[in-house]
């Protein structure tokens, strides 16, 4: 009788391939939830909202609670808020060069919120909205709607 040896093919090897990438792909998404426990943590941040009419600026209110996403009901309250005229950057053809113009009634809106957020290693979040500077967040409250850009986060 003749024994025939089992070979190592190139199928063997991408099929381990495959295999090594898949179980490298679950450990990169699991234990990150594992080894970062997640708590809760209050904070404060500033949201942006750029060129709003001005009634929109005088609907929003301290101490409003507003709802800081689209599909669930996380909120916070308002702790503040400010607004200056807006402005955006022009090209001046005669010059030659840009410059920041006032745009005719409209404002920008800078509204201070205070809110608990889960917190871990990766991020800042209220439910499912993260809350990270430079991300765009709803910004809903009563009587008002609009989205905006986080610029601070204070702890």
């Amino acid at each position: 009788m003749s024994e025939s040896k089992r070979k190592f093919t190139v199928i063997d090897a991408v099929i381990i391939l495959i295999a090594a990438a898949v179980a490298a792909f679950g450990a990169y998404k699991i234990i990150p939830s594992i080894l970062n426990p997640s708590g809760t943590e209050h904070i404060t941040f500033t949201v942006m909202l750029q060129q709003q009419d001005q009634n929109f600026a005088d609907a929003v209110h301290e101490g409003d609670k507003v709802t800081i996403s689209l599909t669930e009901k996380d909120g916070g309250i308002v702790k503040s808020t400010r607004s200056e005229p807006a402005t955006t950057i022009a090209f001046n053809s005669m010059d030659g060069v840009y410059a920041n113009e006032v745009v005719e009634g409209k404002t920008d809106v800078y509204v201070t919120i205070e809110a608990d957020v889960k917190t871990n290693d990766l991020a800042l979040k209220t439910g499912g909205t993260p809350i990270k500077v430079g991300a765009e967040v709803p910004v809903r409250g009563k009587g008002y709607a609009s989205m905006g850009y986080v610029i601070e986060i204070n702890d």
